[in-house]
Protein backbone atom coordinates (compact mmCIF):
# COMPACT_ATOMS: atom_id res chain seq x y z
CA UNK A 1 0.00 0.00 0.00
CA UNK A 2 2.70 2.51 0.93
CA UNK A 3 4.49 1.84 -2.37
CA UNK A 4 1.55 3.33 -4.24
CA UNK A 5 1.58 6.37 -1.97
CA UNK A 6 5.16 7.22 -3.01
CA UNK A 7 4.43 6.64 -6.67
CA UNK A 8 5.99 3.15 -7.13
CA UNK A 9 3.76 0.80 -9.03
CA UNK A 10 4.01 -2.90 -8.12
CA UNK A 11 1.65 -5.64 -9.06
CA UNK A 12 -0.20 -7.49 -6.34
CA UNK A 13 1.52 -10.71 -7.42
CA UNK A 14 5.01 -9.18 -6.96
CA UNK A 15 4.16 -7.86 -3.50
CA UNK A 16 2.64 -11.20 -2.44
CA UNK A 17 5.66 -13.13 -3.72
CA UNK A 18 8.06 -10.78 -1.92
CA UNK A 19 6.15 -11.11 1.36
CA UNK A 20 6.17 -14.91 1.11
CA UNK A 21 9.90 -14.94 0.35
CA UNK A 22 10.73 -12.63 3.27
CA UNK A 23 8.51 -14.69 5.58
CA UNK A 24 10.24 -17.95 4.58
CA UNK A 25 13.71 -16.44 4.98
CA UNK A 26 12.81 -15.01 8.40
CA UNK A 27 11.50 -18.37 9.61
CA UNK A 28 14.58 -20.20 8.33
CA UNK A 29 16.90 -17.73 10.08
CA UNK A 30 14.93 -18.04 13.31
CA UNK A 31 15.06 -21.84 13.15
CA UNK A 32 18.85 -21.80 12.70
CA UNK A 33 19.36 -19.34 15.57
CA UNK A 34 17.14 -21.27 17.98
CA UNK A 35 18.12 -24.83 17.06
CA UNK A 36 21.89 -24.60 17.47
CA UNK A 37 22.05 -23.58 21.15
CA UNK A 38 19.21 -25.89 22.16
CA UNK A 39 20.87 -29.02 20.87
CA UNK A 40 24.18 -28.07 22.49
CA UNK A 41 22.60 -27.74 25.93
CA UNK A 42 20.88 -31.11 26.06
CA UNK A 43 22.74 -33.59 28.22
CA UNK A 44 22.06 -37.29 28.73
CA UNK A 45 24.73 -39.62 30.08
CA UNK A 46 24.69 -43.26 31.18
CA UNK A 47 27.12 -44.11 33.97
CA UNK A 48 27.83 -47.24 36.02
CA UNK A 49 28.78 -46.21 39.53
CA UNK A 50 30.55 -49.00 41.47
CA UNK A 51 29.95 -47.48 44.93
CA UNK A 52 27.19 -45.86 46.99
CA UNK A 53 27.21 -42.05 46.69
CA UNK A 54 25.37 -38.97 47.89
CA UNK A 55 23.77 -36.29 45.77
CA UNK A 56 21.36 -33.54 46.76
CA UNK A 57 21.10 -34.86 50.31
CA UNK A 58 20.15 -38.38 49.15
CA UNK A 59 22.32 -41.49 49.34
CA UNK A 60 22.02 -43.60 46.21
CA UNK A 61 23.18 -47.22 45.86
CA UNK A 62 25.82 -48.43 43.42
CA UNK A 63 24.36 -49.19 40.01
CA UNK A 64 23.61 -47.93 36.52
CA UNK A 65 22.39 -44.33 36.32
CA UNK A 66 21.02 -42.00 33.70
CA UNK A 67 21.98 -38.33 34.21
CA UNK A 68 20.03 -35.84 32.10
CA UNK A 69 19.07 -32.19 31.98
CA UNK A 70 15.63 -31.26 33.22
CA UNK A 71 13.84 -29.13 30.64
CA UNK A 72 11.51 -26.57 32.16
CA UNK A 73 8.88 -25.07 29.83
CA UNK A 74 10.55 -22.35 27.80
CA UNK A 75 14.07 -23.11 29.01
CA UNK A 76 16.19 -25.93 27.58
CA UNK A 77 18.95 -25.54 30.18
CA UNK A 78 17.10 -24.86 33.41
CA UNK A 79 20.08 -25.53 35.68
CA UNK A 80 18.63 -28.80 36.98
CA UNK A 81 19.81 -32.37 36.45
CA UNK A 82 17.91 -35.59 37.06
CA UNK A 83 19.86 -38.61 38.37
CA UNK A 84 17.86 -41.82 37.87
CA UNK A 85 18.78 -45.35 38.88
CA UNK A 86 18.03 -47.38 35.75
CA UNK A 87 17.87 -50.79 37.44
CA UNK A 88 15.59 -49.88 40.36
CA UNK A 89 13.31 -47.54 38.41
CA UNK A 90 13.09 -45.29 41.49
CA UNK A 91 11.98 -41.68 41.24
CA UNK A 92 14.84 -39.55 39.87
CA UNK A 93 16.75 -37.29 42.22
CA UNK A 94 16.62 -33.75 40.84
CA UNK A 95 19.55 -31.52 41.72
CA UNK A 96 20.74 -28.01 40.97
CA UNK A 97 23.77 -27.83 38.70
CA UNK A 98 25.83 -24.79 37.80
CA UNK A 99 28.21 -24.35 34.86
CA UNK A 100 31.64 -25.71 35.73
CA UNK A 101 34.91 -24.13 34.66
CA UNK A 102 36.50 -24.73 31.31
CA UNK A 103 38.07 -28.08 30.54
CA UNK A 104 39.55 -29.11 27.22
CA UNK A 105 36.99 -31.24 25.39
CA UNK A 106 38.47 -34.72 25.48
CA UNK A 107 35.73 -36.61 23.69
CA UNK A 108 35.20 -38.68 26.86
CA UNK A 109 32.09 -38.09 28.92
CA UNK A 110 32.74 -38.45 32.65
CA UNK A 111 31.30 -37.99 36.09
CA UNK A 112 33.51 -37.14 39.05
CA UNK A 113 32.97 -37.65 42.76
CA UNK A 114 34.57 -36.17 45.88
CA UNK A 115 35.71 -38.90 48.25
CA UNK A 116 36.13 -38.42 52.01
CA UNK A 117 37.11 -41.75 53.56
CA UNK A 118 34.38 -44.15 52.42
CA UNK A 119 31.86 -41.43 51.51
CA UNK A 120 31.40 -40.32 47.88
CA UNK A 121 29.62 -37.16 46.71
CA UNK A 122 28.68 -36.35 43.11
CA UNK A 123 30.76 -33.32 42.10
CA UNK A 124 30.94 -32.65 38.34
CA UNK A 125 29.57 -33.93 35.05
CA UNK A 126 31.33 -33.48 31.69
CA UNK A 127 29.67 -34.38 28.39
CA UNK A 128 32.97 -34.72 26.46
CA UNK A 129 31.72 -32.69 23.48
CA UNK A 130 32.22 -29.20 24.87
CA UNK A 131 34.66 -27.53 27.22
CA UNK A 132 31.84 -26.80 29.65
CA UNK A 133 30.57 -29.12 32.34
CA UNK A 134 28.11 -29.02 35.21
CA UNK A 135 29.13 -28.70 38.83
CA UNK A 136 26.98 -29.83 41.72
CA UNK A 137 27.15 -27.49 44.73
CA UNK A 138 28.22 -29.04 48.04
CA UNK A 139 25.32 -30.37 50.05
CA UNK A 140 24.97 -29.78 53.77
CA UNK A 141 26.03 -33.40 54.37
CA UNK A 142 29.20 -32.96 52.30
CA UNK A 143 30.11 -29.74 54.15
CA UNK A 144 29.70 -31.58 57.47
CA UNK A 145 31.89 -34.42 56.18
CA UNK A 146 34.58 -31.92 55.08
CA UNK A 147 34.65 -30.44 58.59
CA UNK A 148 34.96 -33.92 60.14
CA UNK A 149 37.54 -35.25 57.70
CA UNK A 150 41.21 -35.20 58.63
CA UNK A 151 41.99 -34.13 55.06
CA UNK A 152 40.07 -31.05 53.98
CA UNK A 153 40.89 -31.67 50.31
CA UNK A 154 38.84 -34.53 48.86
CA UNK A 155 40.16 -37.24 46.64
CA UNK A 156 38.60 -36.93 43.19
CA UNK A 157 37.28 -40.17 41.69
CA UNK A 158 36.31 -40.12 38.00
CA UNK A 159 33.95 -42.58 36.34
CA UNK A 160 33.66 -42.66 32.55
CA UNK A 161 30.17 -42.29 31.13
CA UNK A 162 28.44 -43.11 27.86
CA UNK A 163 26.34 -40.70 25.82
Amino acid sequence: MWLRQVGVQRSVKEVTTMKKLLGCLSMAALAVVLASPLSAQNLTLKVSVPFDFSVGGHTLPAGDYLVSTVNVTGFMDSGYLAVRNVSSGATPTVITAIPAGNLAASGEASVSFHRYGSDYFLATIWDGYTDQGRSIPMSHTERERVNQASLRTPQVVMVLARR
